[in-house]
């Protein structure tokens, strides 16, 4: 991971050419330098218009949509035959009833039972499903679990979520700042994704690029430059 970041912040270091020496601390704003961006603790990031062009920022209102959840997870056979198991979460199990279709790439099958496991984790189910095929013992499969669409709910772009070791986030808009908001994450479908908590309908959030935002904090934060954006 770390070598991942900083093969990130070097790459970003080259879009943002001419970094000037700073003193830049989470407690204060840094003065943006020409094209640039700087930070303001309770704010965010702020970015000089050339620089939002420069990364392609773009943002959106925060909808309601009607969000057809799914979920996939790995089952494996445990000897030949048409049953596979595997596990889901507590969240995930409480959406799971026994003859619900599952699908399995092209091939289809259902579930047969639930069950929770006491000498795993607590909240672990394990689930079993019957495949209109035979599996060999062994054998591992993705099977899909796809639940119809309900009411519609708050939900953004998957391209929005910023997920890091510290949670997940989103790039808000505060005034002429972008602040990076924690959110809690719900159903997923096609390239929605549902928000129950962090944001509101009518919230403008940015929808890309999120790293570039991310990475540029941290340059000012932890690098200690404020950083140009003009070439």
């Amino acid at each position: 991971m770390k070598l991942i970041l900083c093969t990130l912040l070097a790459a970003l270091s080259l879009t943002l050419t001419s970094c000037l020496d700073s003193q830049a601390s989470p407690g204060a704003a840094t003065p943006a330098p020409e094209n640039g961006a700087h930070f303001k603790e309770g704010k965010g990031v702020a970015l000089t218009e050339q620089m939002r062009r420069s990364i392609g920022l773009q943002t959106a209102e925060v909808a309601e949509e009607k969000i057809a959840a799914s979920f996939t997870v790995t089952l494996q056979a445990m000897q030949r035959g048409t049953e596979a198991s595997g596990w889901l979460t507590e969240a995930q199990a409480a959406r799971v009833q026994p003859g619900m279709e599952v699908v399995f790439g092209e091939e289809k099958g259902s579930v047969l039972r639930v069950e929770k496991a006491p000498f795993i984790t607590l909240g672990d189910f394990e689930v079993t499903v019957q495949s209109a095929a035979t599996l060999e013992a062994g054998s591992a499969l993705s099977a899909t679990f796809r639940f119809a669409a309900g009411d519609a709910v708050t939900a953004i772009p998957k391209a929005a979520l910023l997920t890091t070791a510290e949670g997940t986030f989103v790039y808000a808009k505060n005034d002429e700042f972008y602040l990076r908001t924690p959110v809690k994450v719900g159903a997923a479908s096609g390239e929605h994704v549902e928000i129950t908590d962090g944001l509101y309908s009518g919230d403008e959030i940015v929808t890309t690029p999120v790293m570039s935002l991310w990475l540029a904090e941290l340059q000012v934060l932890r690098g200690g430059k404020a950083c140009t954006c003009g070439h």
